[in-house]
C-alpha cells in the first residue's frame, strides 16, 4: 500500500514507517512501512506490506460489525465507534485473552498519538481451513475457522505530523506536555458516554479496571528502548531521498523527545501518579 502526506505535511509519510519502528521496540505487530518513491510521478510515500494472504485470509475491518451491531451507526465520522461494544464483539470473535492484544494497540496509539484508528482502522482476519479426514469425521466440520485481530495498520496521523518545523525548538517542556495531554483516541468510552477517550485517560482507565492487563503494559514499556529508537531514526534522516523528501534531523529530534516524554507521562500514568 503506497500512502502519501497531506499536501500541508510534506513529512507526514515518515509518522507510518516511524510508528513501524515503534510496534517493534514495543512488540506490538505492524506491518511493515518502507521509504518510497514513485518513478512515474516523483512522489514520494510510505510503502506499507499487505498484511494478508488474500487467497488464505479474509480481512473484515470492524466497522463491518459496528453497523451491524449498532442501529443507525455514523459511518462518516464514527461517533458511535466505542470502547465498551469492541470489547463485547472482540469477545465473541476472539475469547476474554483478547483484552491483551487490544489493549496493547490501545497503548501503541496512546505511544505515537494516533488519532484516527476509526472502526475501518482495525478489524479481523478470518482464516479458513481444510480438516484432516479424522478431525472432520470427529467434528463432523470440514473446515476449521480461526478469528485473530490484523496488525494495527494505518497509522500515519501521529508522532506530531501536523507541527511544522520553526515550531520544534519554541516548544518547552510545559507546551509539550499540554500537547500530549489533548490527544484522544479516536474511541468514544460507550453508547452512554459518547466522549473520546484521552491517549492517558485510555491508560488510566486500564489501570483501574485491570490490573492484569496494566501489568502487561507497564512491561511492554519497561522493554521499549529509546536509545534503539533514537538510532533508528538516524538512520532514516541518512535514507538517500529526493530533495524535499527527506526525514530532517529536527523533525527525528522532535519526534525522539516527543515519544520519550509520552513514554514518561504513561507510565507514570499506569502507576498512578497522574
Amino acid at each position: 500500500m503506497f500512502k502519501l502526506s497531506d499536501p500541508k505535511y510534506p513529512e507526514q509519510f515518515w509518522s507510518e514507517l516511524i510508528a513501524y519502528q515503534v510496534g517493534q521496540l514495543l512488540d506490538v505487530p505492524v506491518p511493515p512501512a518502507h521509504a518510497g518513491f514513485d518513478e512515474m510521478t516523483g512522489e514520494c510515500g510510505s510503502l506499507s506490506e499487505w498484511f494478508y494472504e488474500p487467497n488464505e485470509d479474509v480481512f473484515y475491518a470492524a466497522g463491518y460489525f459496528f453497523y451491524r451491531e449498532i442501529k443507525g451507526f455514523d459511518k462518516e465520522k464514527g461517533t458511535q465507534h466505542n470502547i465498551l461494544t469492541a470489547q463485547k464483539l472482540n469477545e465473541t470473535f476472539i475469547g476474554k485473552d483478547q483484552i491483551y492484544d487490544f489493549w496493547s494497540m490501545i497503548l501503541f496509539d496512546s505511544l505515537i498519538g494516533n488519532t484516527d484508528r476509526h472502526q475501518e482502522n482495525w478489524g479481523y482476519l478470518l482464516n479458513i481451513s481444510p480438516n484432516s479426514k479424522s478431525v472432520a469425521r470427529r467434528r463432523n466440520e470440514q473446515y476449521s475457522v480461526r478469528l485473530k485481530f490484523a496488525p494495527w495498520f494505518d497509522n500515519g496521523t501521529s508522532l506530531g505530523y501536523q507541527i511544522i518545523a520553526r515550531k520544534f525548538l519554541q516548544w518547552d517542556d510545559t507546551r509539550l506536555d499540554n500537547f500530549i495531554k489533548k490527544g484522544t483516541h479516536h474511541f468514544r468510552y460507550a453508547m452512554d458516554n459518547l466522549t473520546q477517550i484521552g491517549h492517558l485517560d485510555s491508560m488510566r482507565f486500564i489501570a483501574k479496571y485491570n490490573p492484569e492487563v496494566k501489568h502487561l503494559l507497564q512491561l511492554r514499556l519497561k522493554n521499549f528502548d529509546i536509545t534503539q529508537f533514537s538510532a533508528t531514526l538516524t538512520k532514516l534522516v541518512d535514507l538517500p531521498m529526493p530533495k524535499g523528501a527527506k526525514l530532517t534531523k529536527e523533525r527525528a529530534d522532535f519526534i525522539v523527545r516527543l515519544t520519550s516524554r509520552r513514554l514518561e507521562m504513561i507510565m507514570d500514568t499506569l502507576n498512578g501518579n497522574h
